[in-house]
């Protein structure tokens, strides 16, 4: 049910992940995809060659992770809390999943156990929806769904202004061996300042950060509301 709203998008992300970080890594570089969800950029990543990590909070998402990139490492991990070796040329998130880390202090926590995990100059690149993309269109309730002839799903979005919280409930509908089956799922969403995150950046000592306004800088409608950033682990650190 996971991928069920198709996978065109993930082609659209490694095409932006060739140009912001892939052209920059050796052959065969070791990559880490935090909040990796159902392993489809890391299918692609595979495809050309790299060896990926994943870790997810959720071992359903795991679960289809495995299946979808058999050949990558997935591990059961919260990105607030991992913590590795210094081992990859990049770290990258997706899919905004790091929304889904809803106090500073956590994000905070998340780029630190992401600065220890990178080698020596090593890239970090991760999307985000960010304030000053998303405005008042965020605090309006929003209903969106789609039906297939073996899938349907419907969407409703809520945006919380006095804890600032973005809330997605979906209800999925899937049809197995001839049975409609439901799936309810939540997801609660902080939304951060580019300022705020820029500083967070440059307390743990990443370096050389960039923000991409994703629709306005690559031209990718879908990705309203959407930004990117990209920097670096210091030298000698």
């Amino acid at each position: 049910m996971y991928d069920s709203q198709g996978t065109e998008r993930h082609d659209i992300v490694v095409a932006q992940l060739e140009n912001l970080v892939l052209q920059h890594l050796p052959n065969g570089a070791q990559i880490l995809d935090v909040c990796c969800g159902t392993g489809q950029i890391a299918q692609r990543l595979l495809k050309q060659g790299y060896q990926v990590t994943g870790i997810d909070g959720s071992e359903e998402m795991l679960h289809y992770a495995k299946k979808n990139a058999p050949s990558a490492e997935f591990i059961l991990e919260d990105a607030r809390f991992f913590q590795f070796p210094p081992t990859y040329h990049a770290v990258i998130s997706t899919d905004v999943g790091l929304n889904l880390v809803i106090t500073l202090e956590e994000l905070q926590s998340v780029f630190r156990n992401v600065y220890q995990a990178l080698r020596e100059n090593g890239i970090f690149v991760f999307d985000l929806y960010v304030e000053e993309l998303c405005g008042e269109d965020w605090q309006r309730t929003k209903v969106q769904g789609d039906a297939k002839e073996n899938h349907a799903w419907i969407s409703q979005f809520h945006y919380d202004t006095e804890k600032e919280l973005g809330c997605d409930r979906t209800t999925r509908f899937e049809l197995i061996n001839g049975q409609w089956q439901r799936y309810n799922m939540t997801f609660v969403y902080k939304v951060y300042s580019v300022s705020d995150v820029k500083s967070t950046l440059e307390k743990i000592g990443f370096t050389d950060i960039i923000f991409y306004d994703i629709k306005a800088d690559f031209g990718i409608e879908s990705s309203n509301h959407v930004g990117c950033f990209i920097c670096r682990k210091g030298l000698n650190d």
